[in-house]
């Protein structure tokens, strides 16, 4: 196969950026825009070793779940790549993707343990409660939010996005108009000057804002931009921050300033509230995060007895989420302000039966299991490299009864369940729709450690037990 060849391509599956993957003379093809079950007239654009990248030039076969996409800017931005493909659908692919991945990097027989449906969201656009958008001036020289189109360095204006929650839109564009009227210099990348460079906005499910000013260098006027930005309906909080770094998408910079109204904005999941400040990490579809952690809940069944150690817990949402069902919490995280927000928390909620400490958590665990310390849970959210080796080793030897490890990365899960499975049993996978439009997926996975005494394994393995109403106290 060489570039500029063209055939006729069965499409098979789905990639993990939603593209679709045909094989030609035993080669995976990845064709963008492609859904399985098509056959699609492609020109080869790229061979790279075993793989080679078409483009699709007549659609022969066209899938049935092939819909037009609502988004004027979907063929150009690159921020979502399923929208051509029925929403219903899309969540069988979704879980077909952890099979995908369990078949690829293991030797796991999954049909030993259940791989439920996807948890569908509720909202399929307007879901994102923050965005992180680099801003320009457009041909008008008028402000106005951009994202990289995919693969490439090119901006694409954005006025409006339909995944991110209208009220992010409006408070944007109104913030911008703003910058307008002052005449705030732009961001000149070539000389890696200038004023306005990107604006972070977030808002909780009430509609209040934080919103956060970033610039590559100090200007004056931004202190009256954060005076007028303030009044704009829901905007309850504004900050500034200066970033000169030439890494794209990199945000802040080390200086973030609070310039008006109130230092954080509350959102609240299930009974329990969380302070947002503009560079806290929180999941993006809030009503789908409660779902996550109620699938959390459910697989601990915790019964206010239990000792659960939530590792790589941030700013404690998960670990606070349990605290009412457990005899305690204890959290490791290694960013040392996120400890500190999961210690704002926790106070805010008056949950007095969880701890927070920042540290590694393959250094801390095994000194806590030299102190004497037992958990009953062990609960992990990692990022998308995985929990890594060492962490998996200390997990082995730590002899935690229970797993309920959350993960937004197919490949890396199943790598480590590779491992993980020589001592635990999996016993189920939850697939979860965090992102609708978009190929990811996130799963809450339900391991049980095989040489746990009878007395634990009859607690463990009572799955009838329904999932505890929230209080109102922790």
């Amino acid at each position: 196969m060489k570039e500029k060849d063209s055939f006729i391509l069965d499409i098979k599956r789905l990639g993990i950026n939603g593209e679709g993957i045909g094989f030609y003379n035993r080669m995976a093809v990845f064709v963008p825009n492609a859904i399985p079950g098509e056959g699609h007239l492609i020109t080869v654009e790229k061979v790279d070793g075993k793989m080679a990248f078409g483009k699709t030039e007549e659609i022969k076969h066209p899938s049935s779940y092939r819909v037009v996409p609502s988004c004027p800017y979907y063929d150009e931005c690159g921020g979502c790549n399923t929208s051509h493909i029925e929403y219903k659908e899309m969540l069988k692919f979704k879980k077909e993707a952890i099979t995908e991945a369990l078949n690829r990097y293991t030797k796991i027989n999954y049909r030993q343990f259940e791989i439920k449906p996807t948890v569908e969201s509720d909202k399929i656009f307007g879901y994102r409660n923050r965005s992180q958008l680099a801003v320009r001036k457009d041909m008008n020289f008028k402000y106005t939010t951009t994202m990289l189109k995919e693969k490439s360095n090119q901006a694409i204006n954005i006025n409006e996005c339909m995944v991110q929650d209208p009220n992010i839109n409006r408070i944007n564009n109104e913030i911008l108009k703003l910058a307008d009227e002052l005449e705030i210099p732009p961001y000149v990348a070539k000389y890696n000057r200038g004023g306005l460079r990107y604006l972070v906005t977030r808002v909780n499910q009430k509609g209040e804002a934080l919103v956060c000013i970033i610039c590559a260098e100090k200007n004056s006027k931004v202190k009256e931009l954060a005076k007028r930005a303030i009044n704009i309906t829901g905007v309850k909080s504004v900050y500034e921050s200066f970033n000169n770094s030439k890494k794209e998408n990199t945000f802040f910079g080390d200086e973030i300033n609070h310039l008006e109204g109130d230092a954080y904005i509350i959102e609240t999941i299930g009974n329990i509230k969380y302070r947002i400040y503009p560079n806290t990490f929180f999941q993006l579809n809030t009503a789908q995060a409660k779902k996550m952690y109620d699938l959390v809940l459910k697989a601990c069944k915790l019964s206010r007895k239990e000792r659960v150690l939530d590792a790589y817990c941030g700013v404690g949402t998960i670990g606070l989420y349990l605290a009412h069902m457990a005899k305690e919490v204890v959290g490791i995280e290694y960013n040392k302000d996120a400890v500190i927000a999961a210690n704002e928390n926790a106070k805010i909620n008056k949950i007095k039966n969880s701890t927070f400490l920042q540290g590694d958590a393959k250094e801390l665990l095994p000194k806590m299991l030299k102190e004497g310390q037992e958990f009953d849970i062990l609960v992990v959210d990692p990022p998308r490299v995985g929990l890594g080796e060492e962490f998996i080793n200390t997990i082995i030897e730590a002899k935690i009864p229970r797993l309920v490890y959350a993960s937004c990365n197919p490949a890396t899960l199943a790598k480590d369940l590779e491992v993980l499975s020589k001592i635990y049993q999996i016993k189920y996978i939850t697939p979860l729709d965090m992102f609708p439009q978009t190929a990811h997926v996130e799963t809450i996975t339900l391991l049980q450690r095989k040489d746990i005494d009878d007395r634990l394994k009859v607690r463990f393995d009572l799955d009838n037990v329904p999932l505890v109403k929230e209080e109102t106290k922790a």
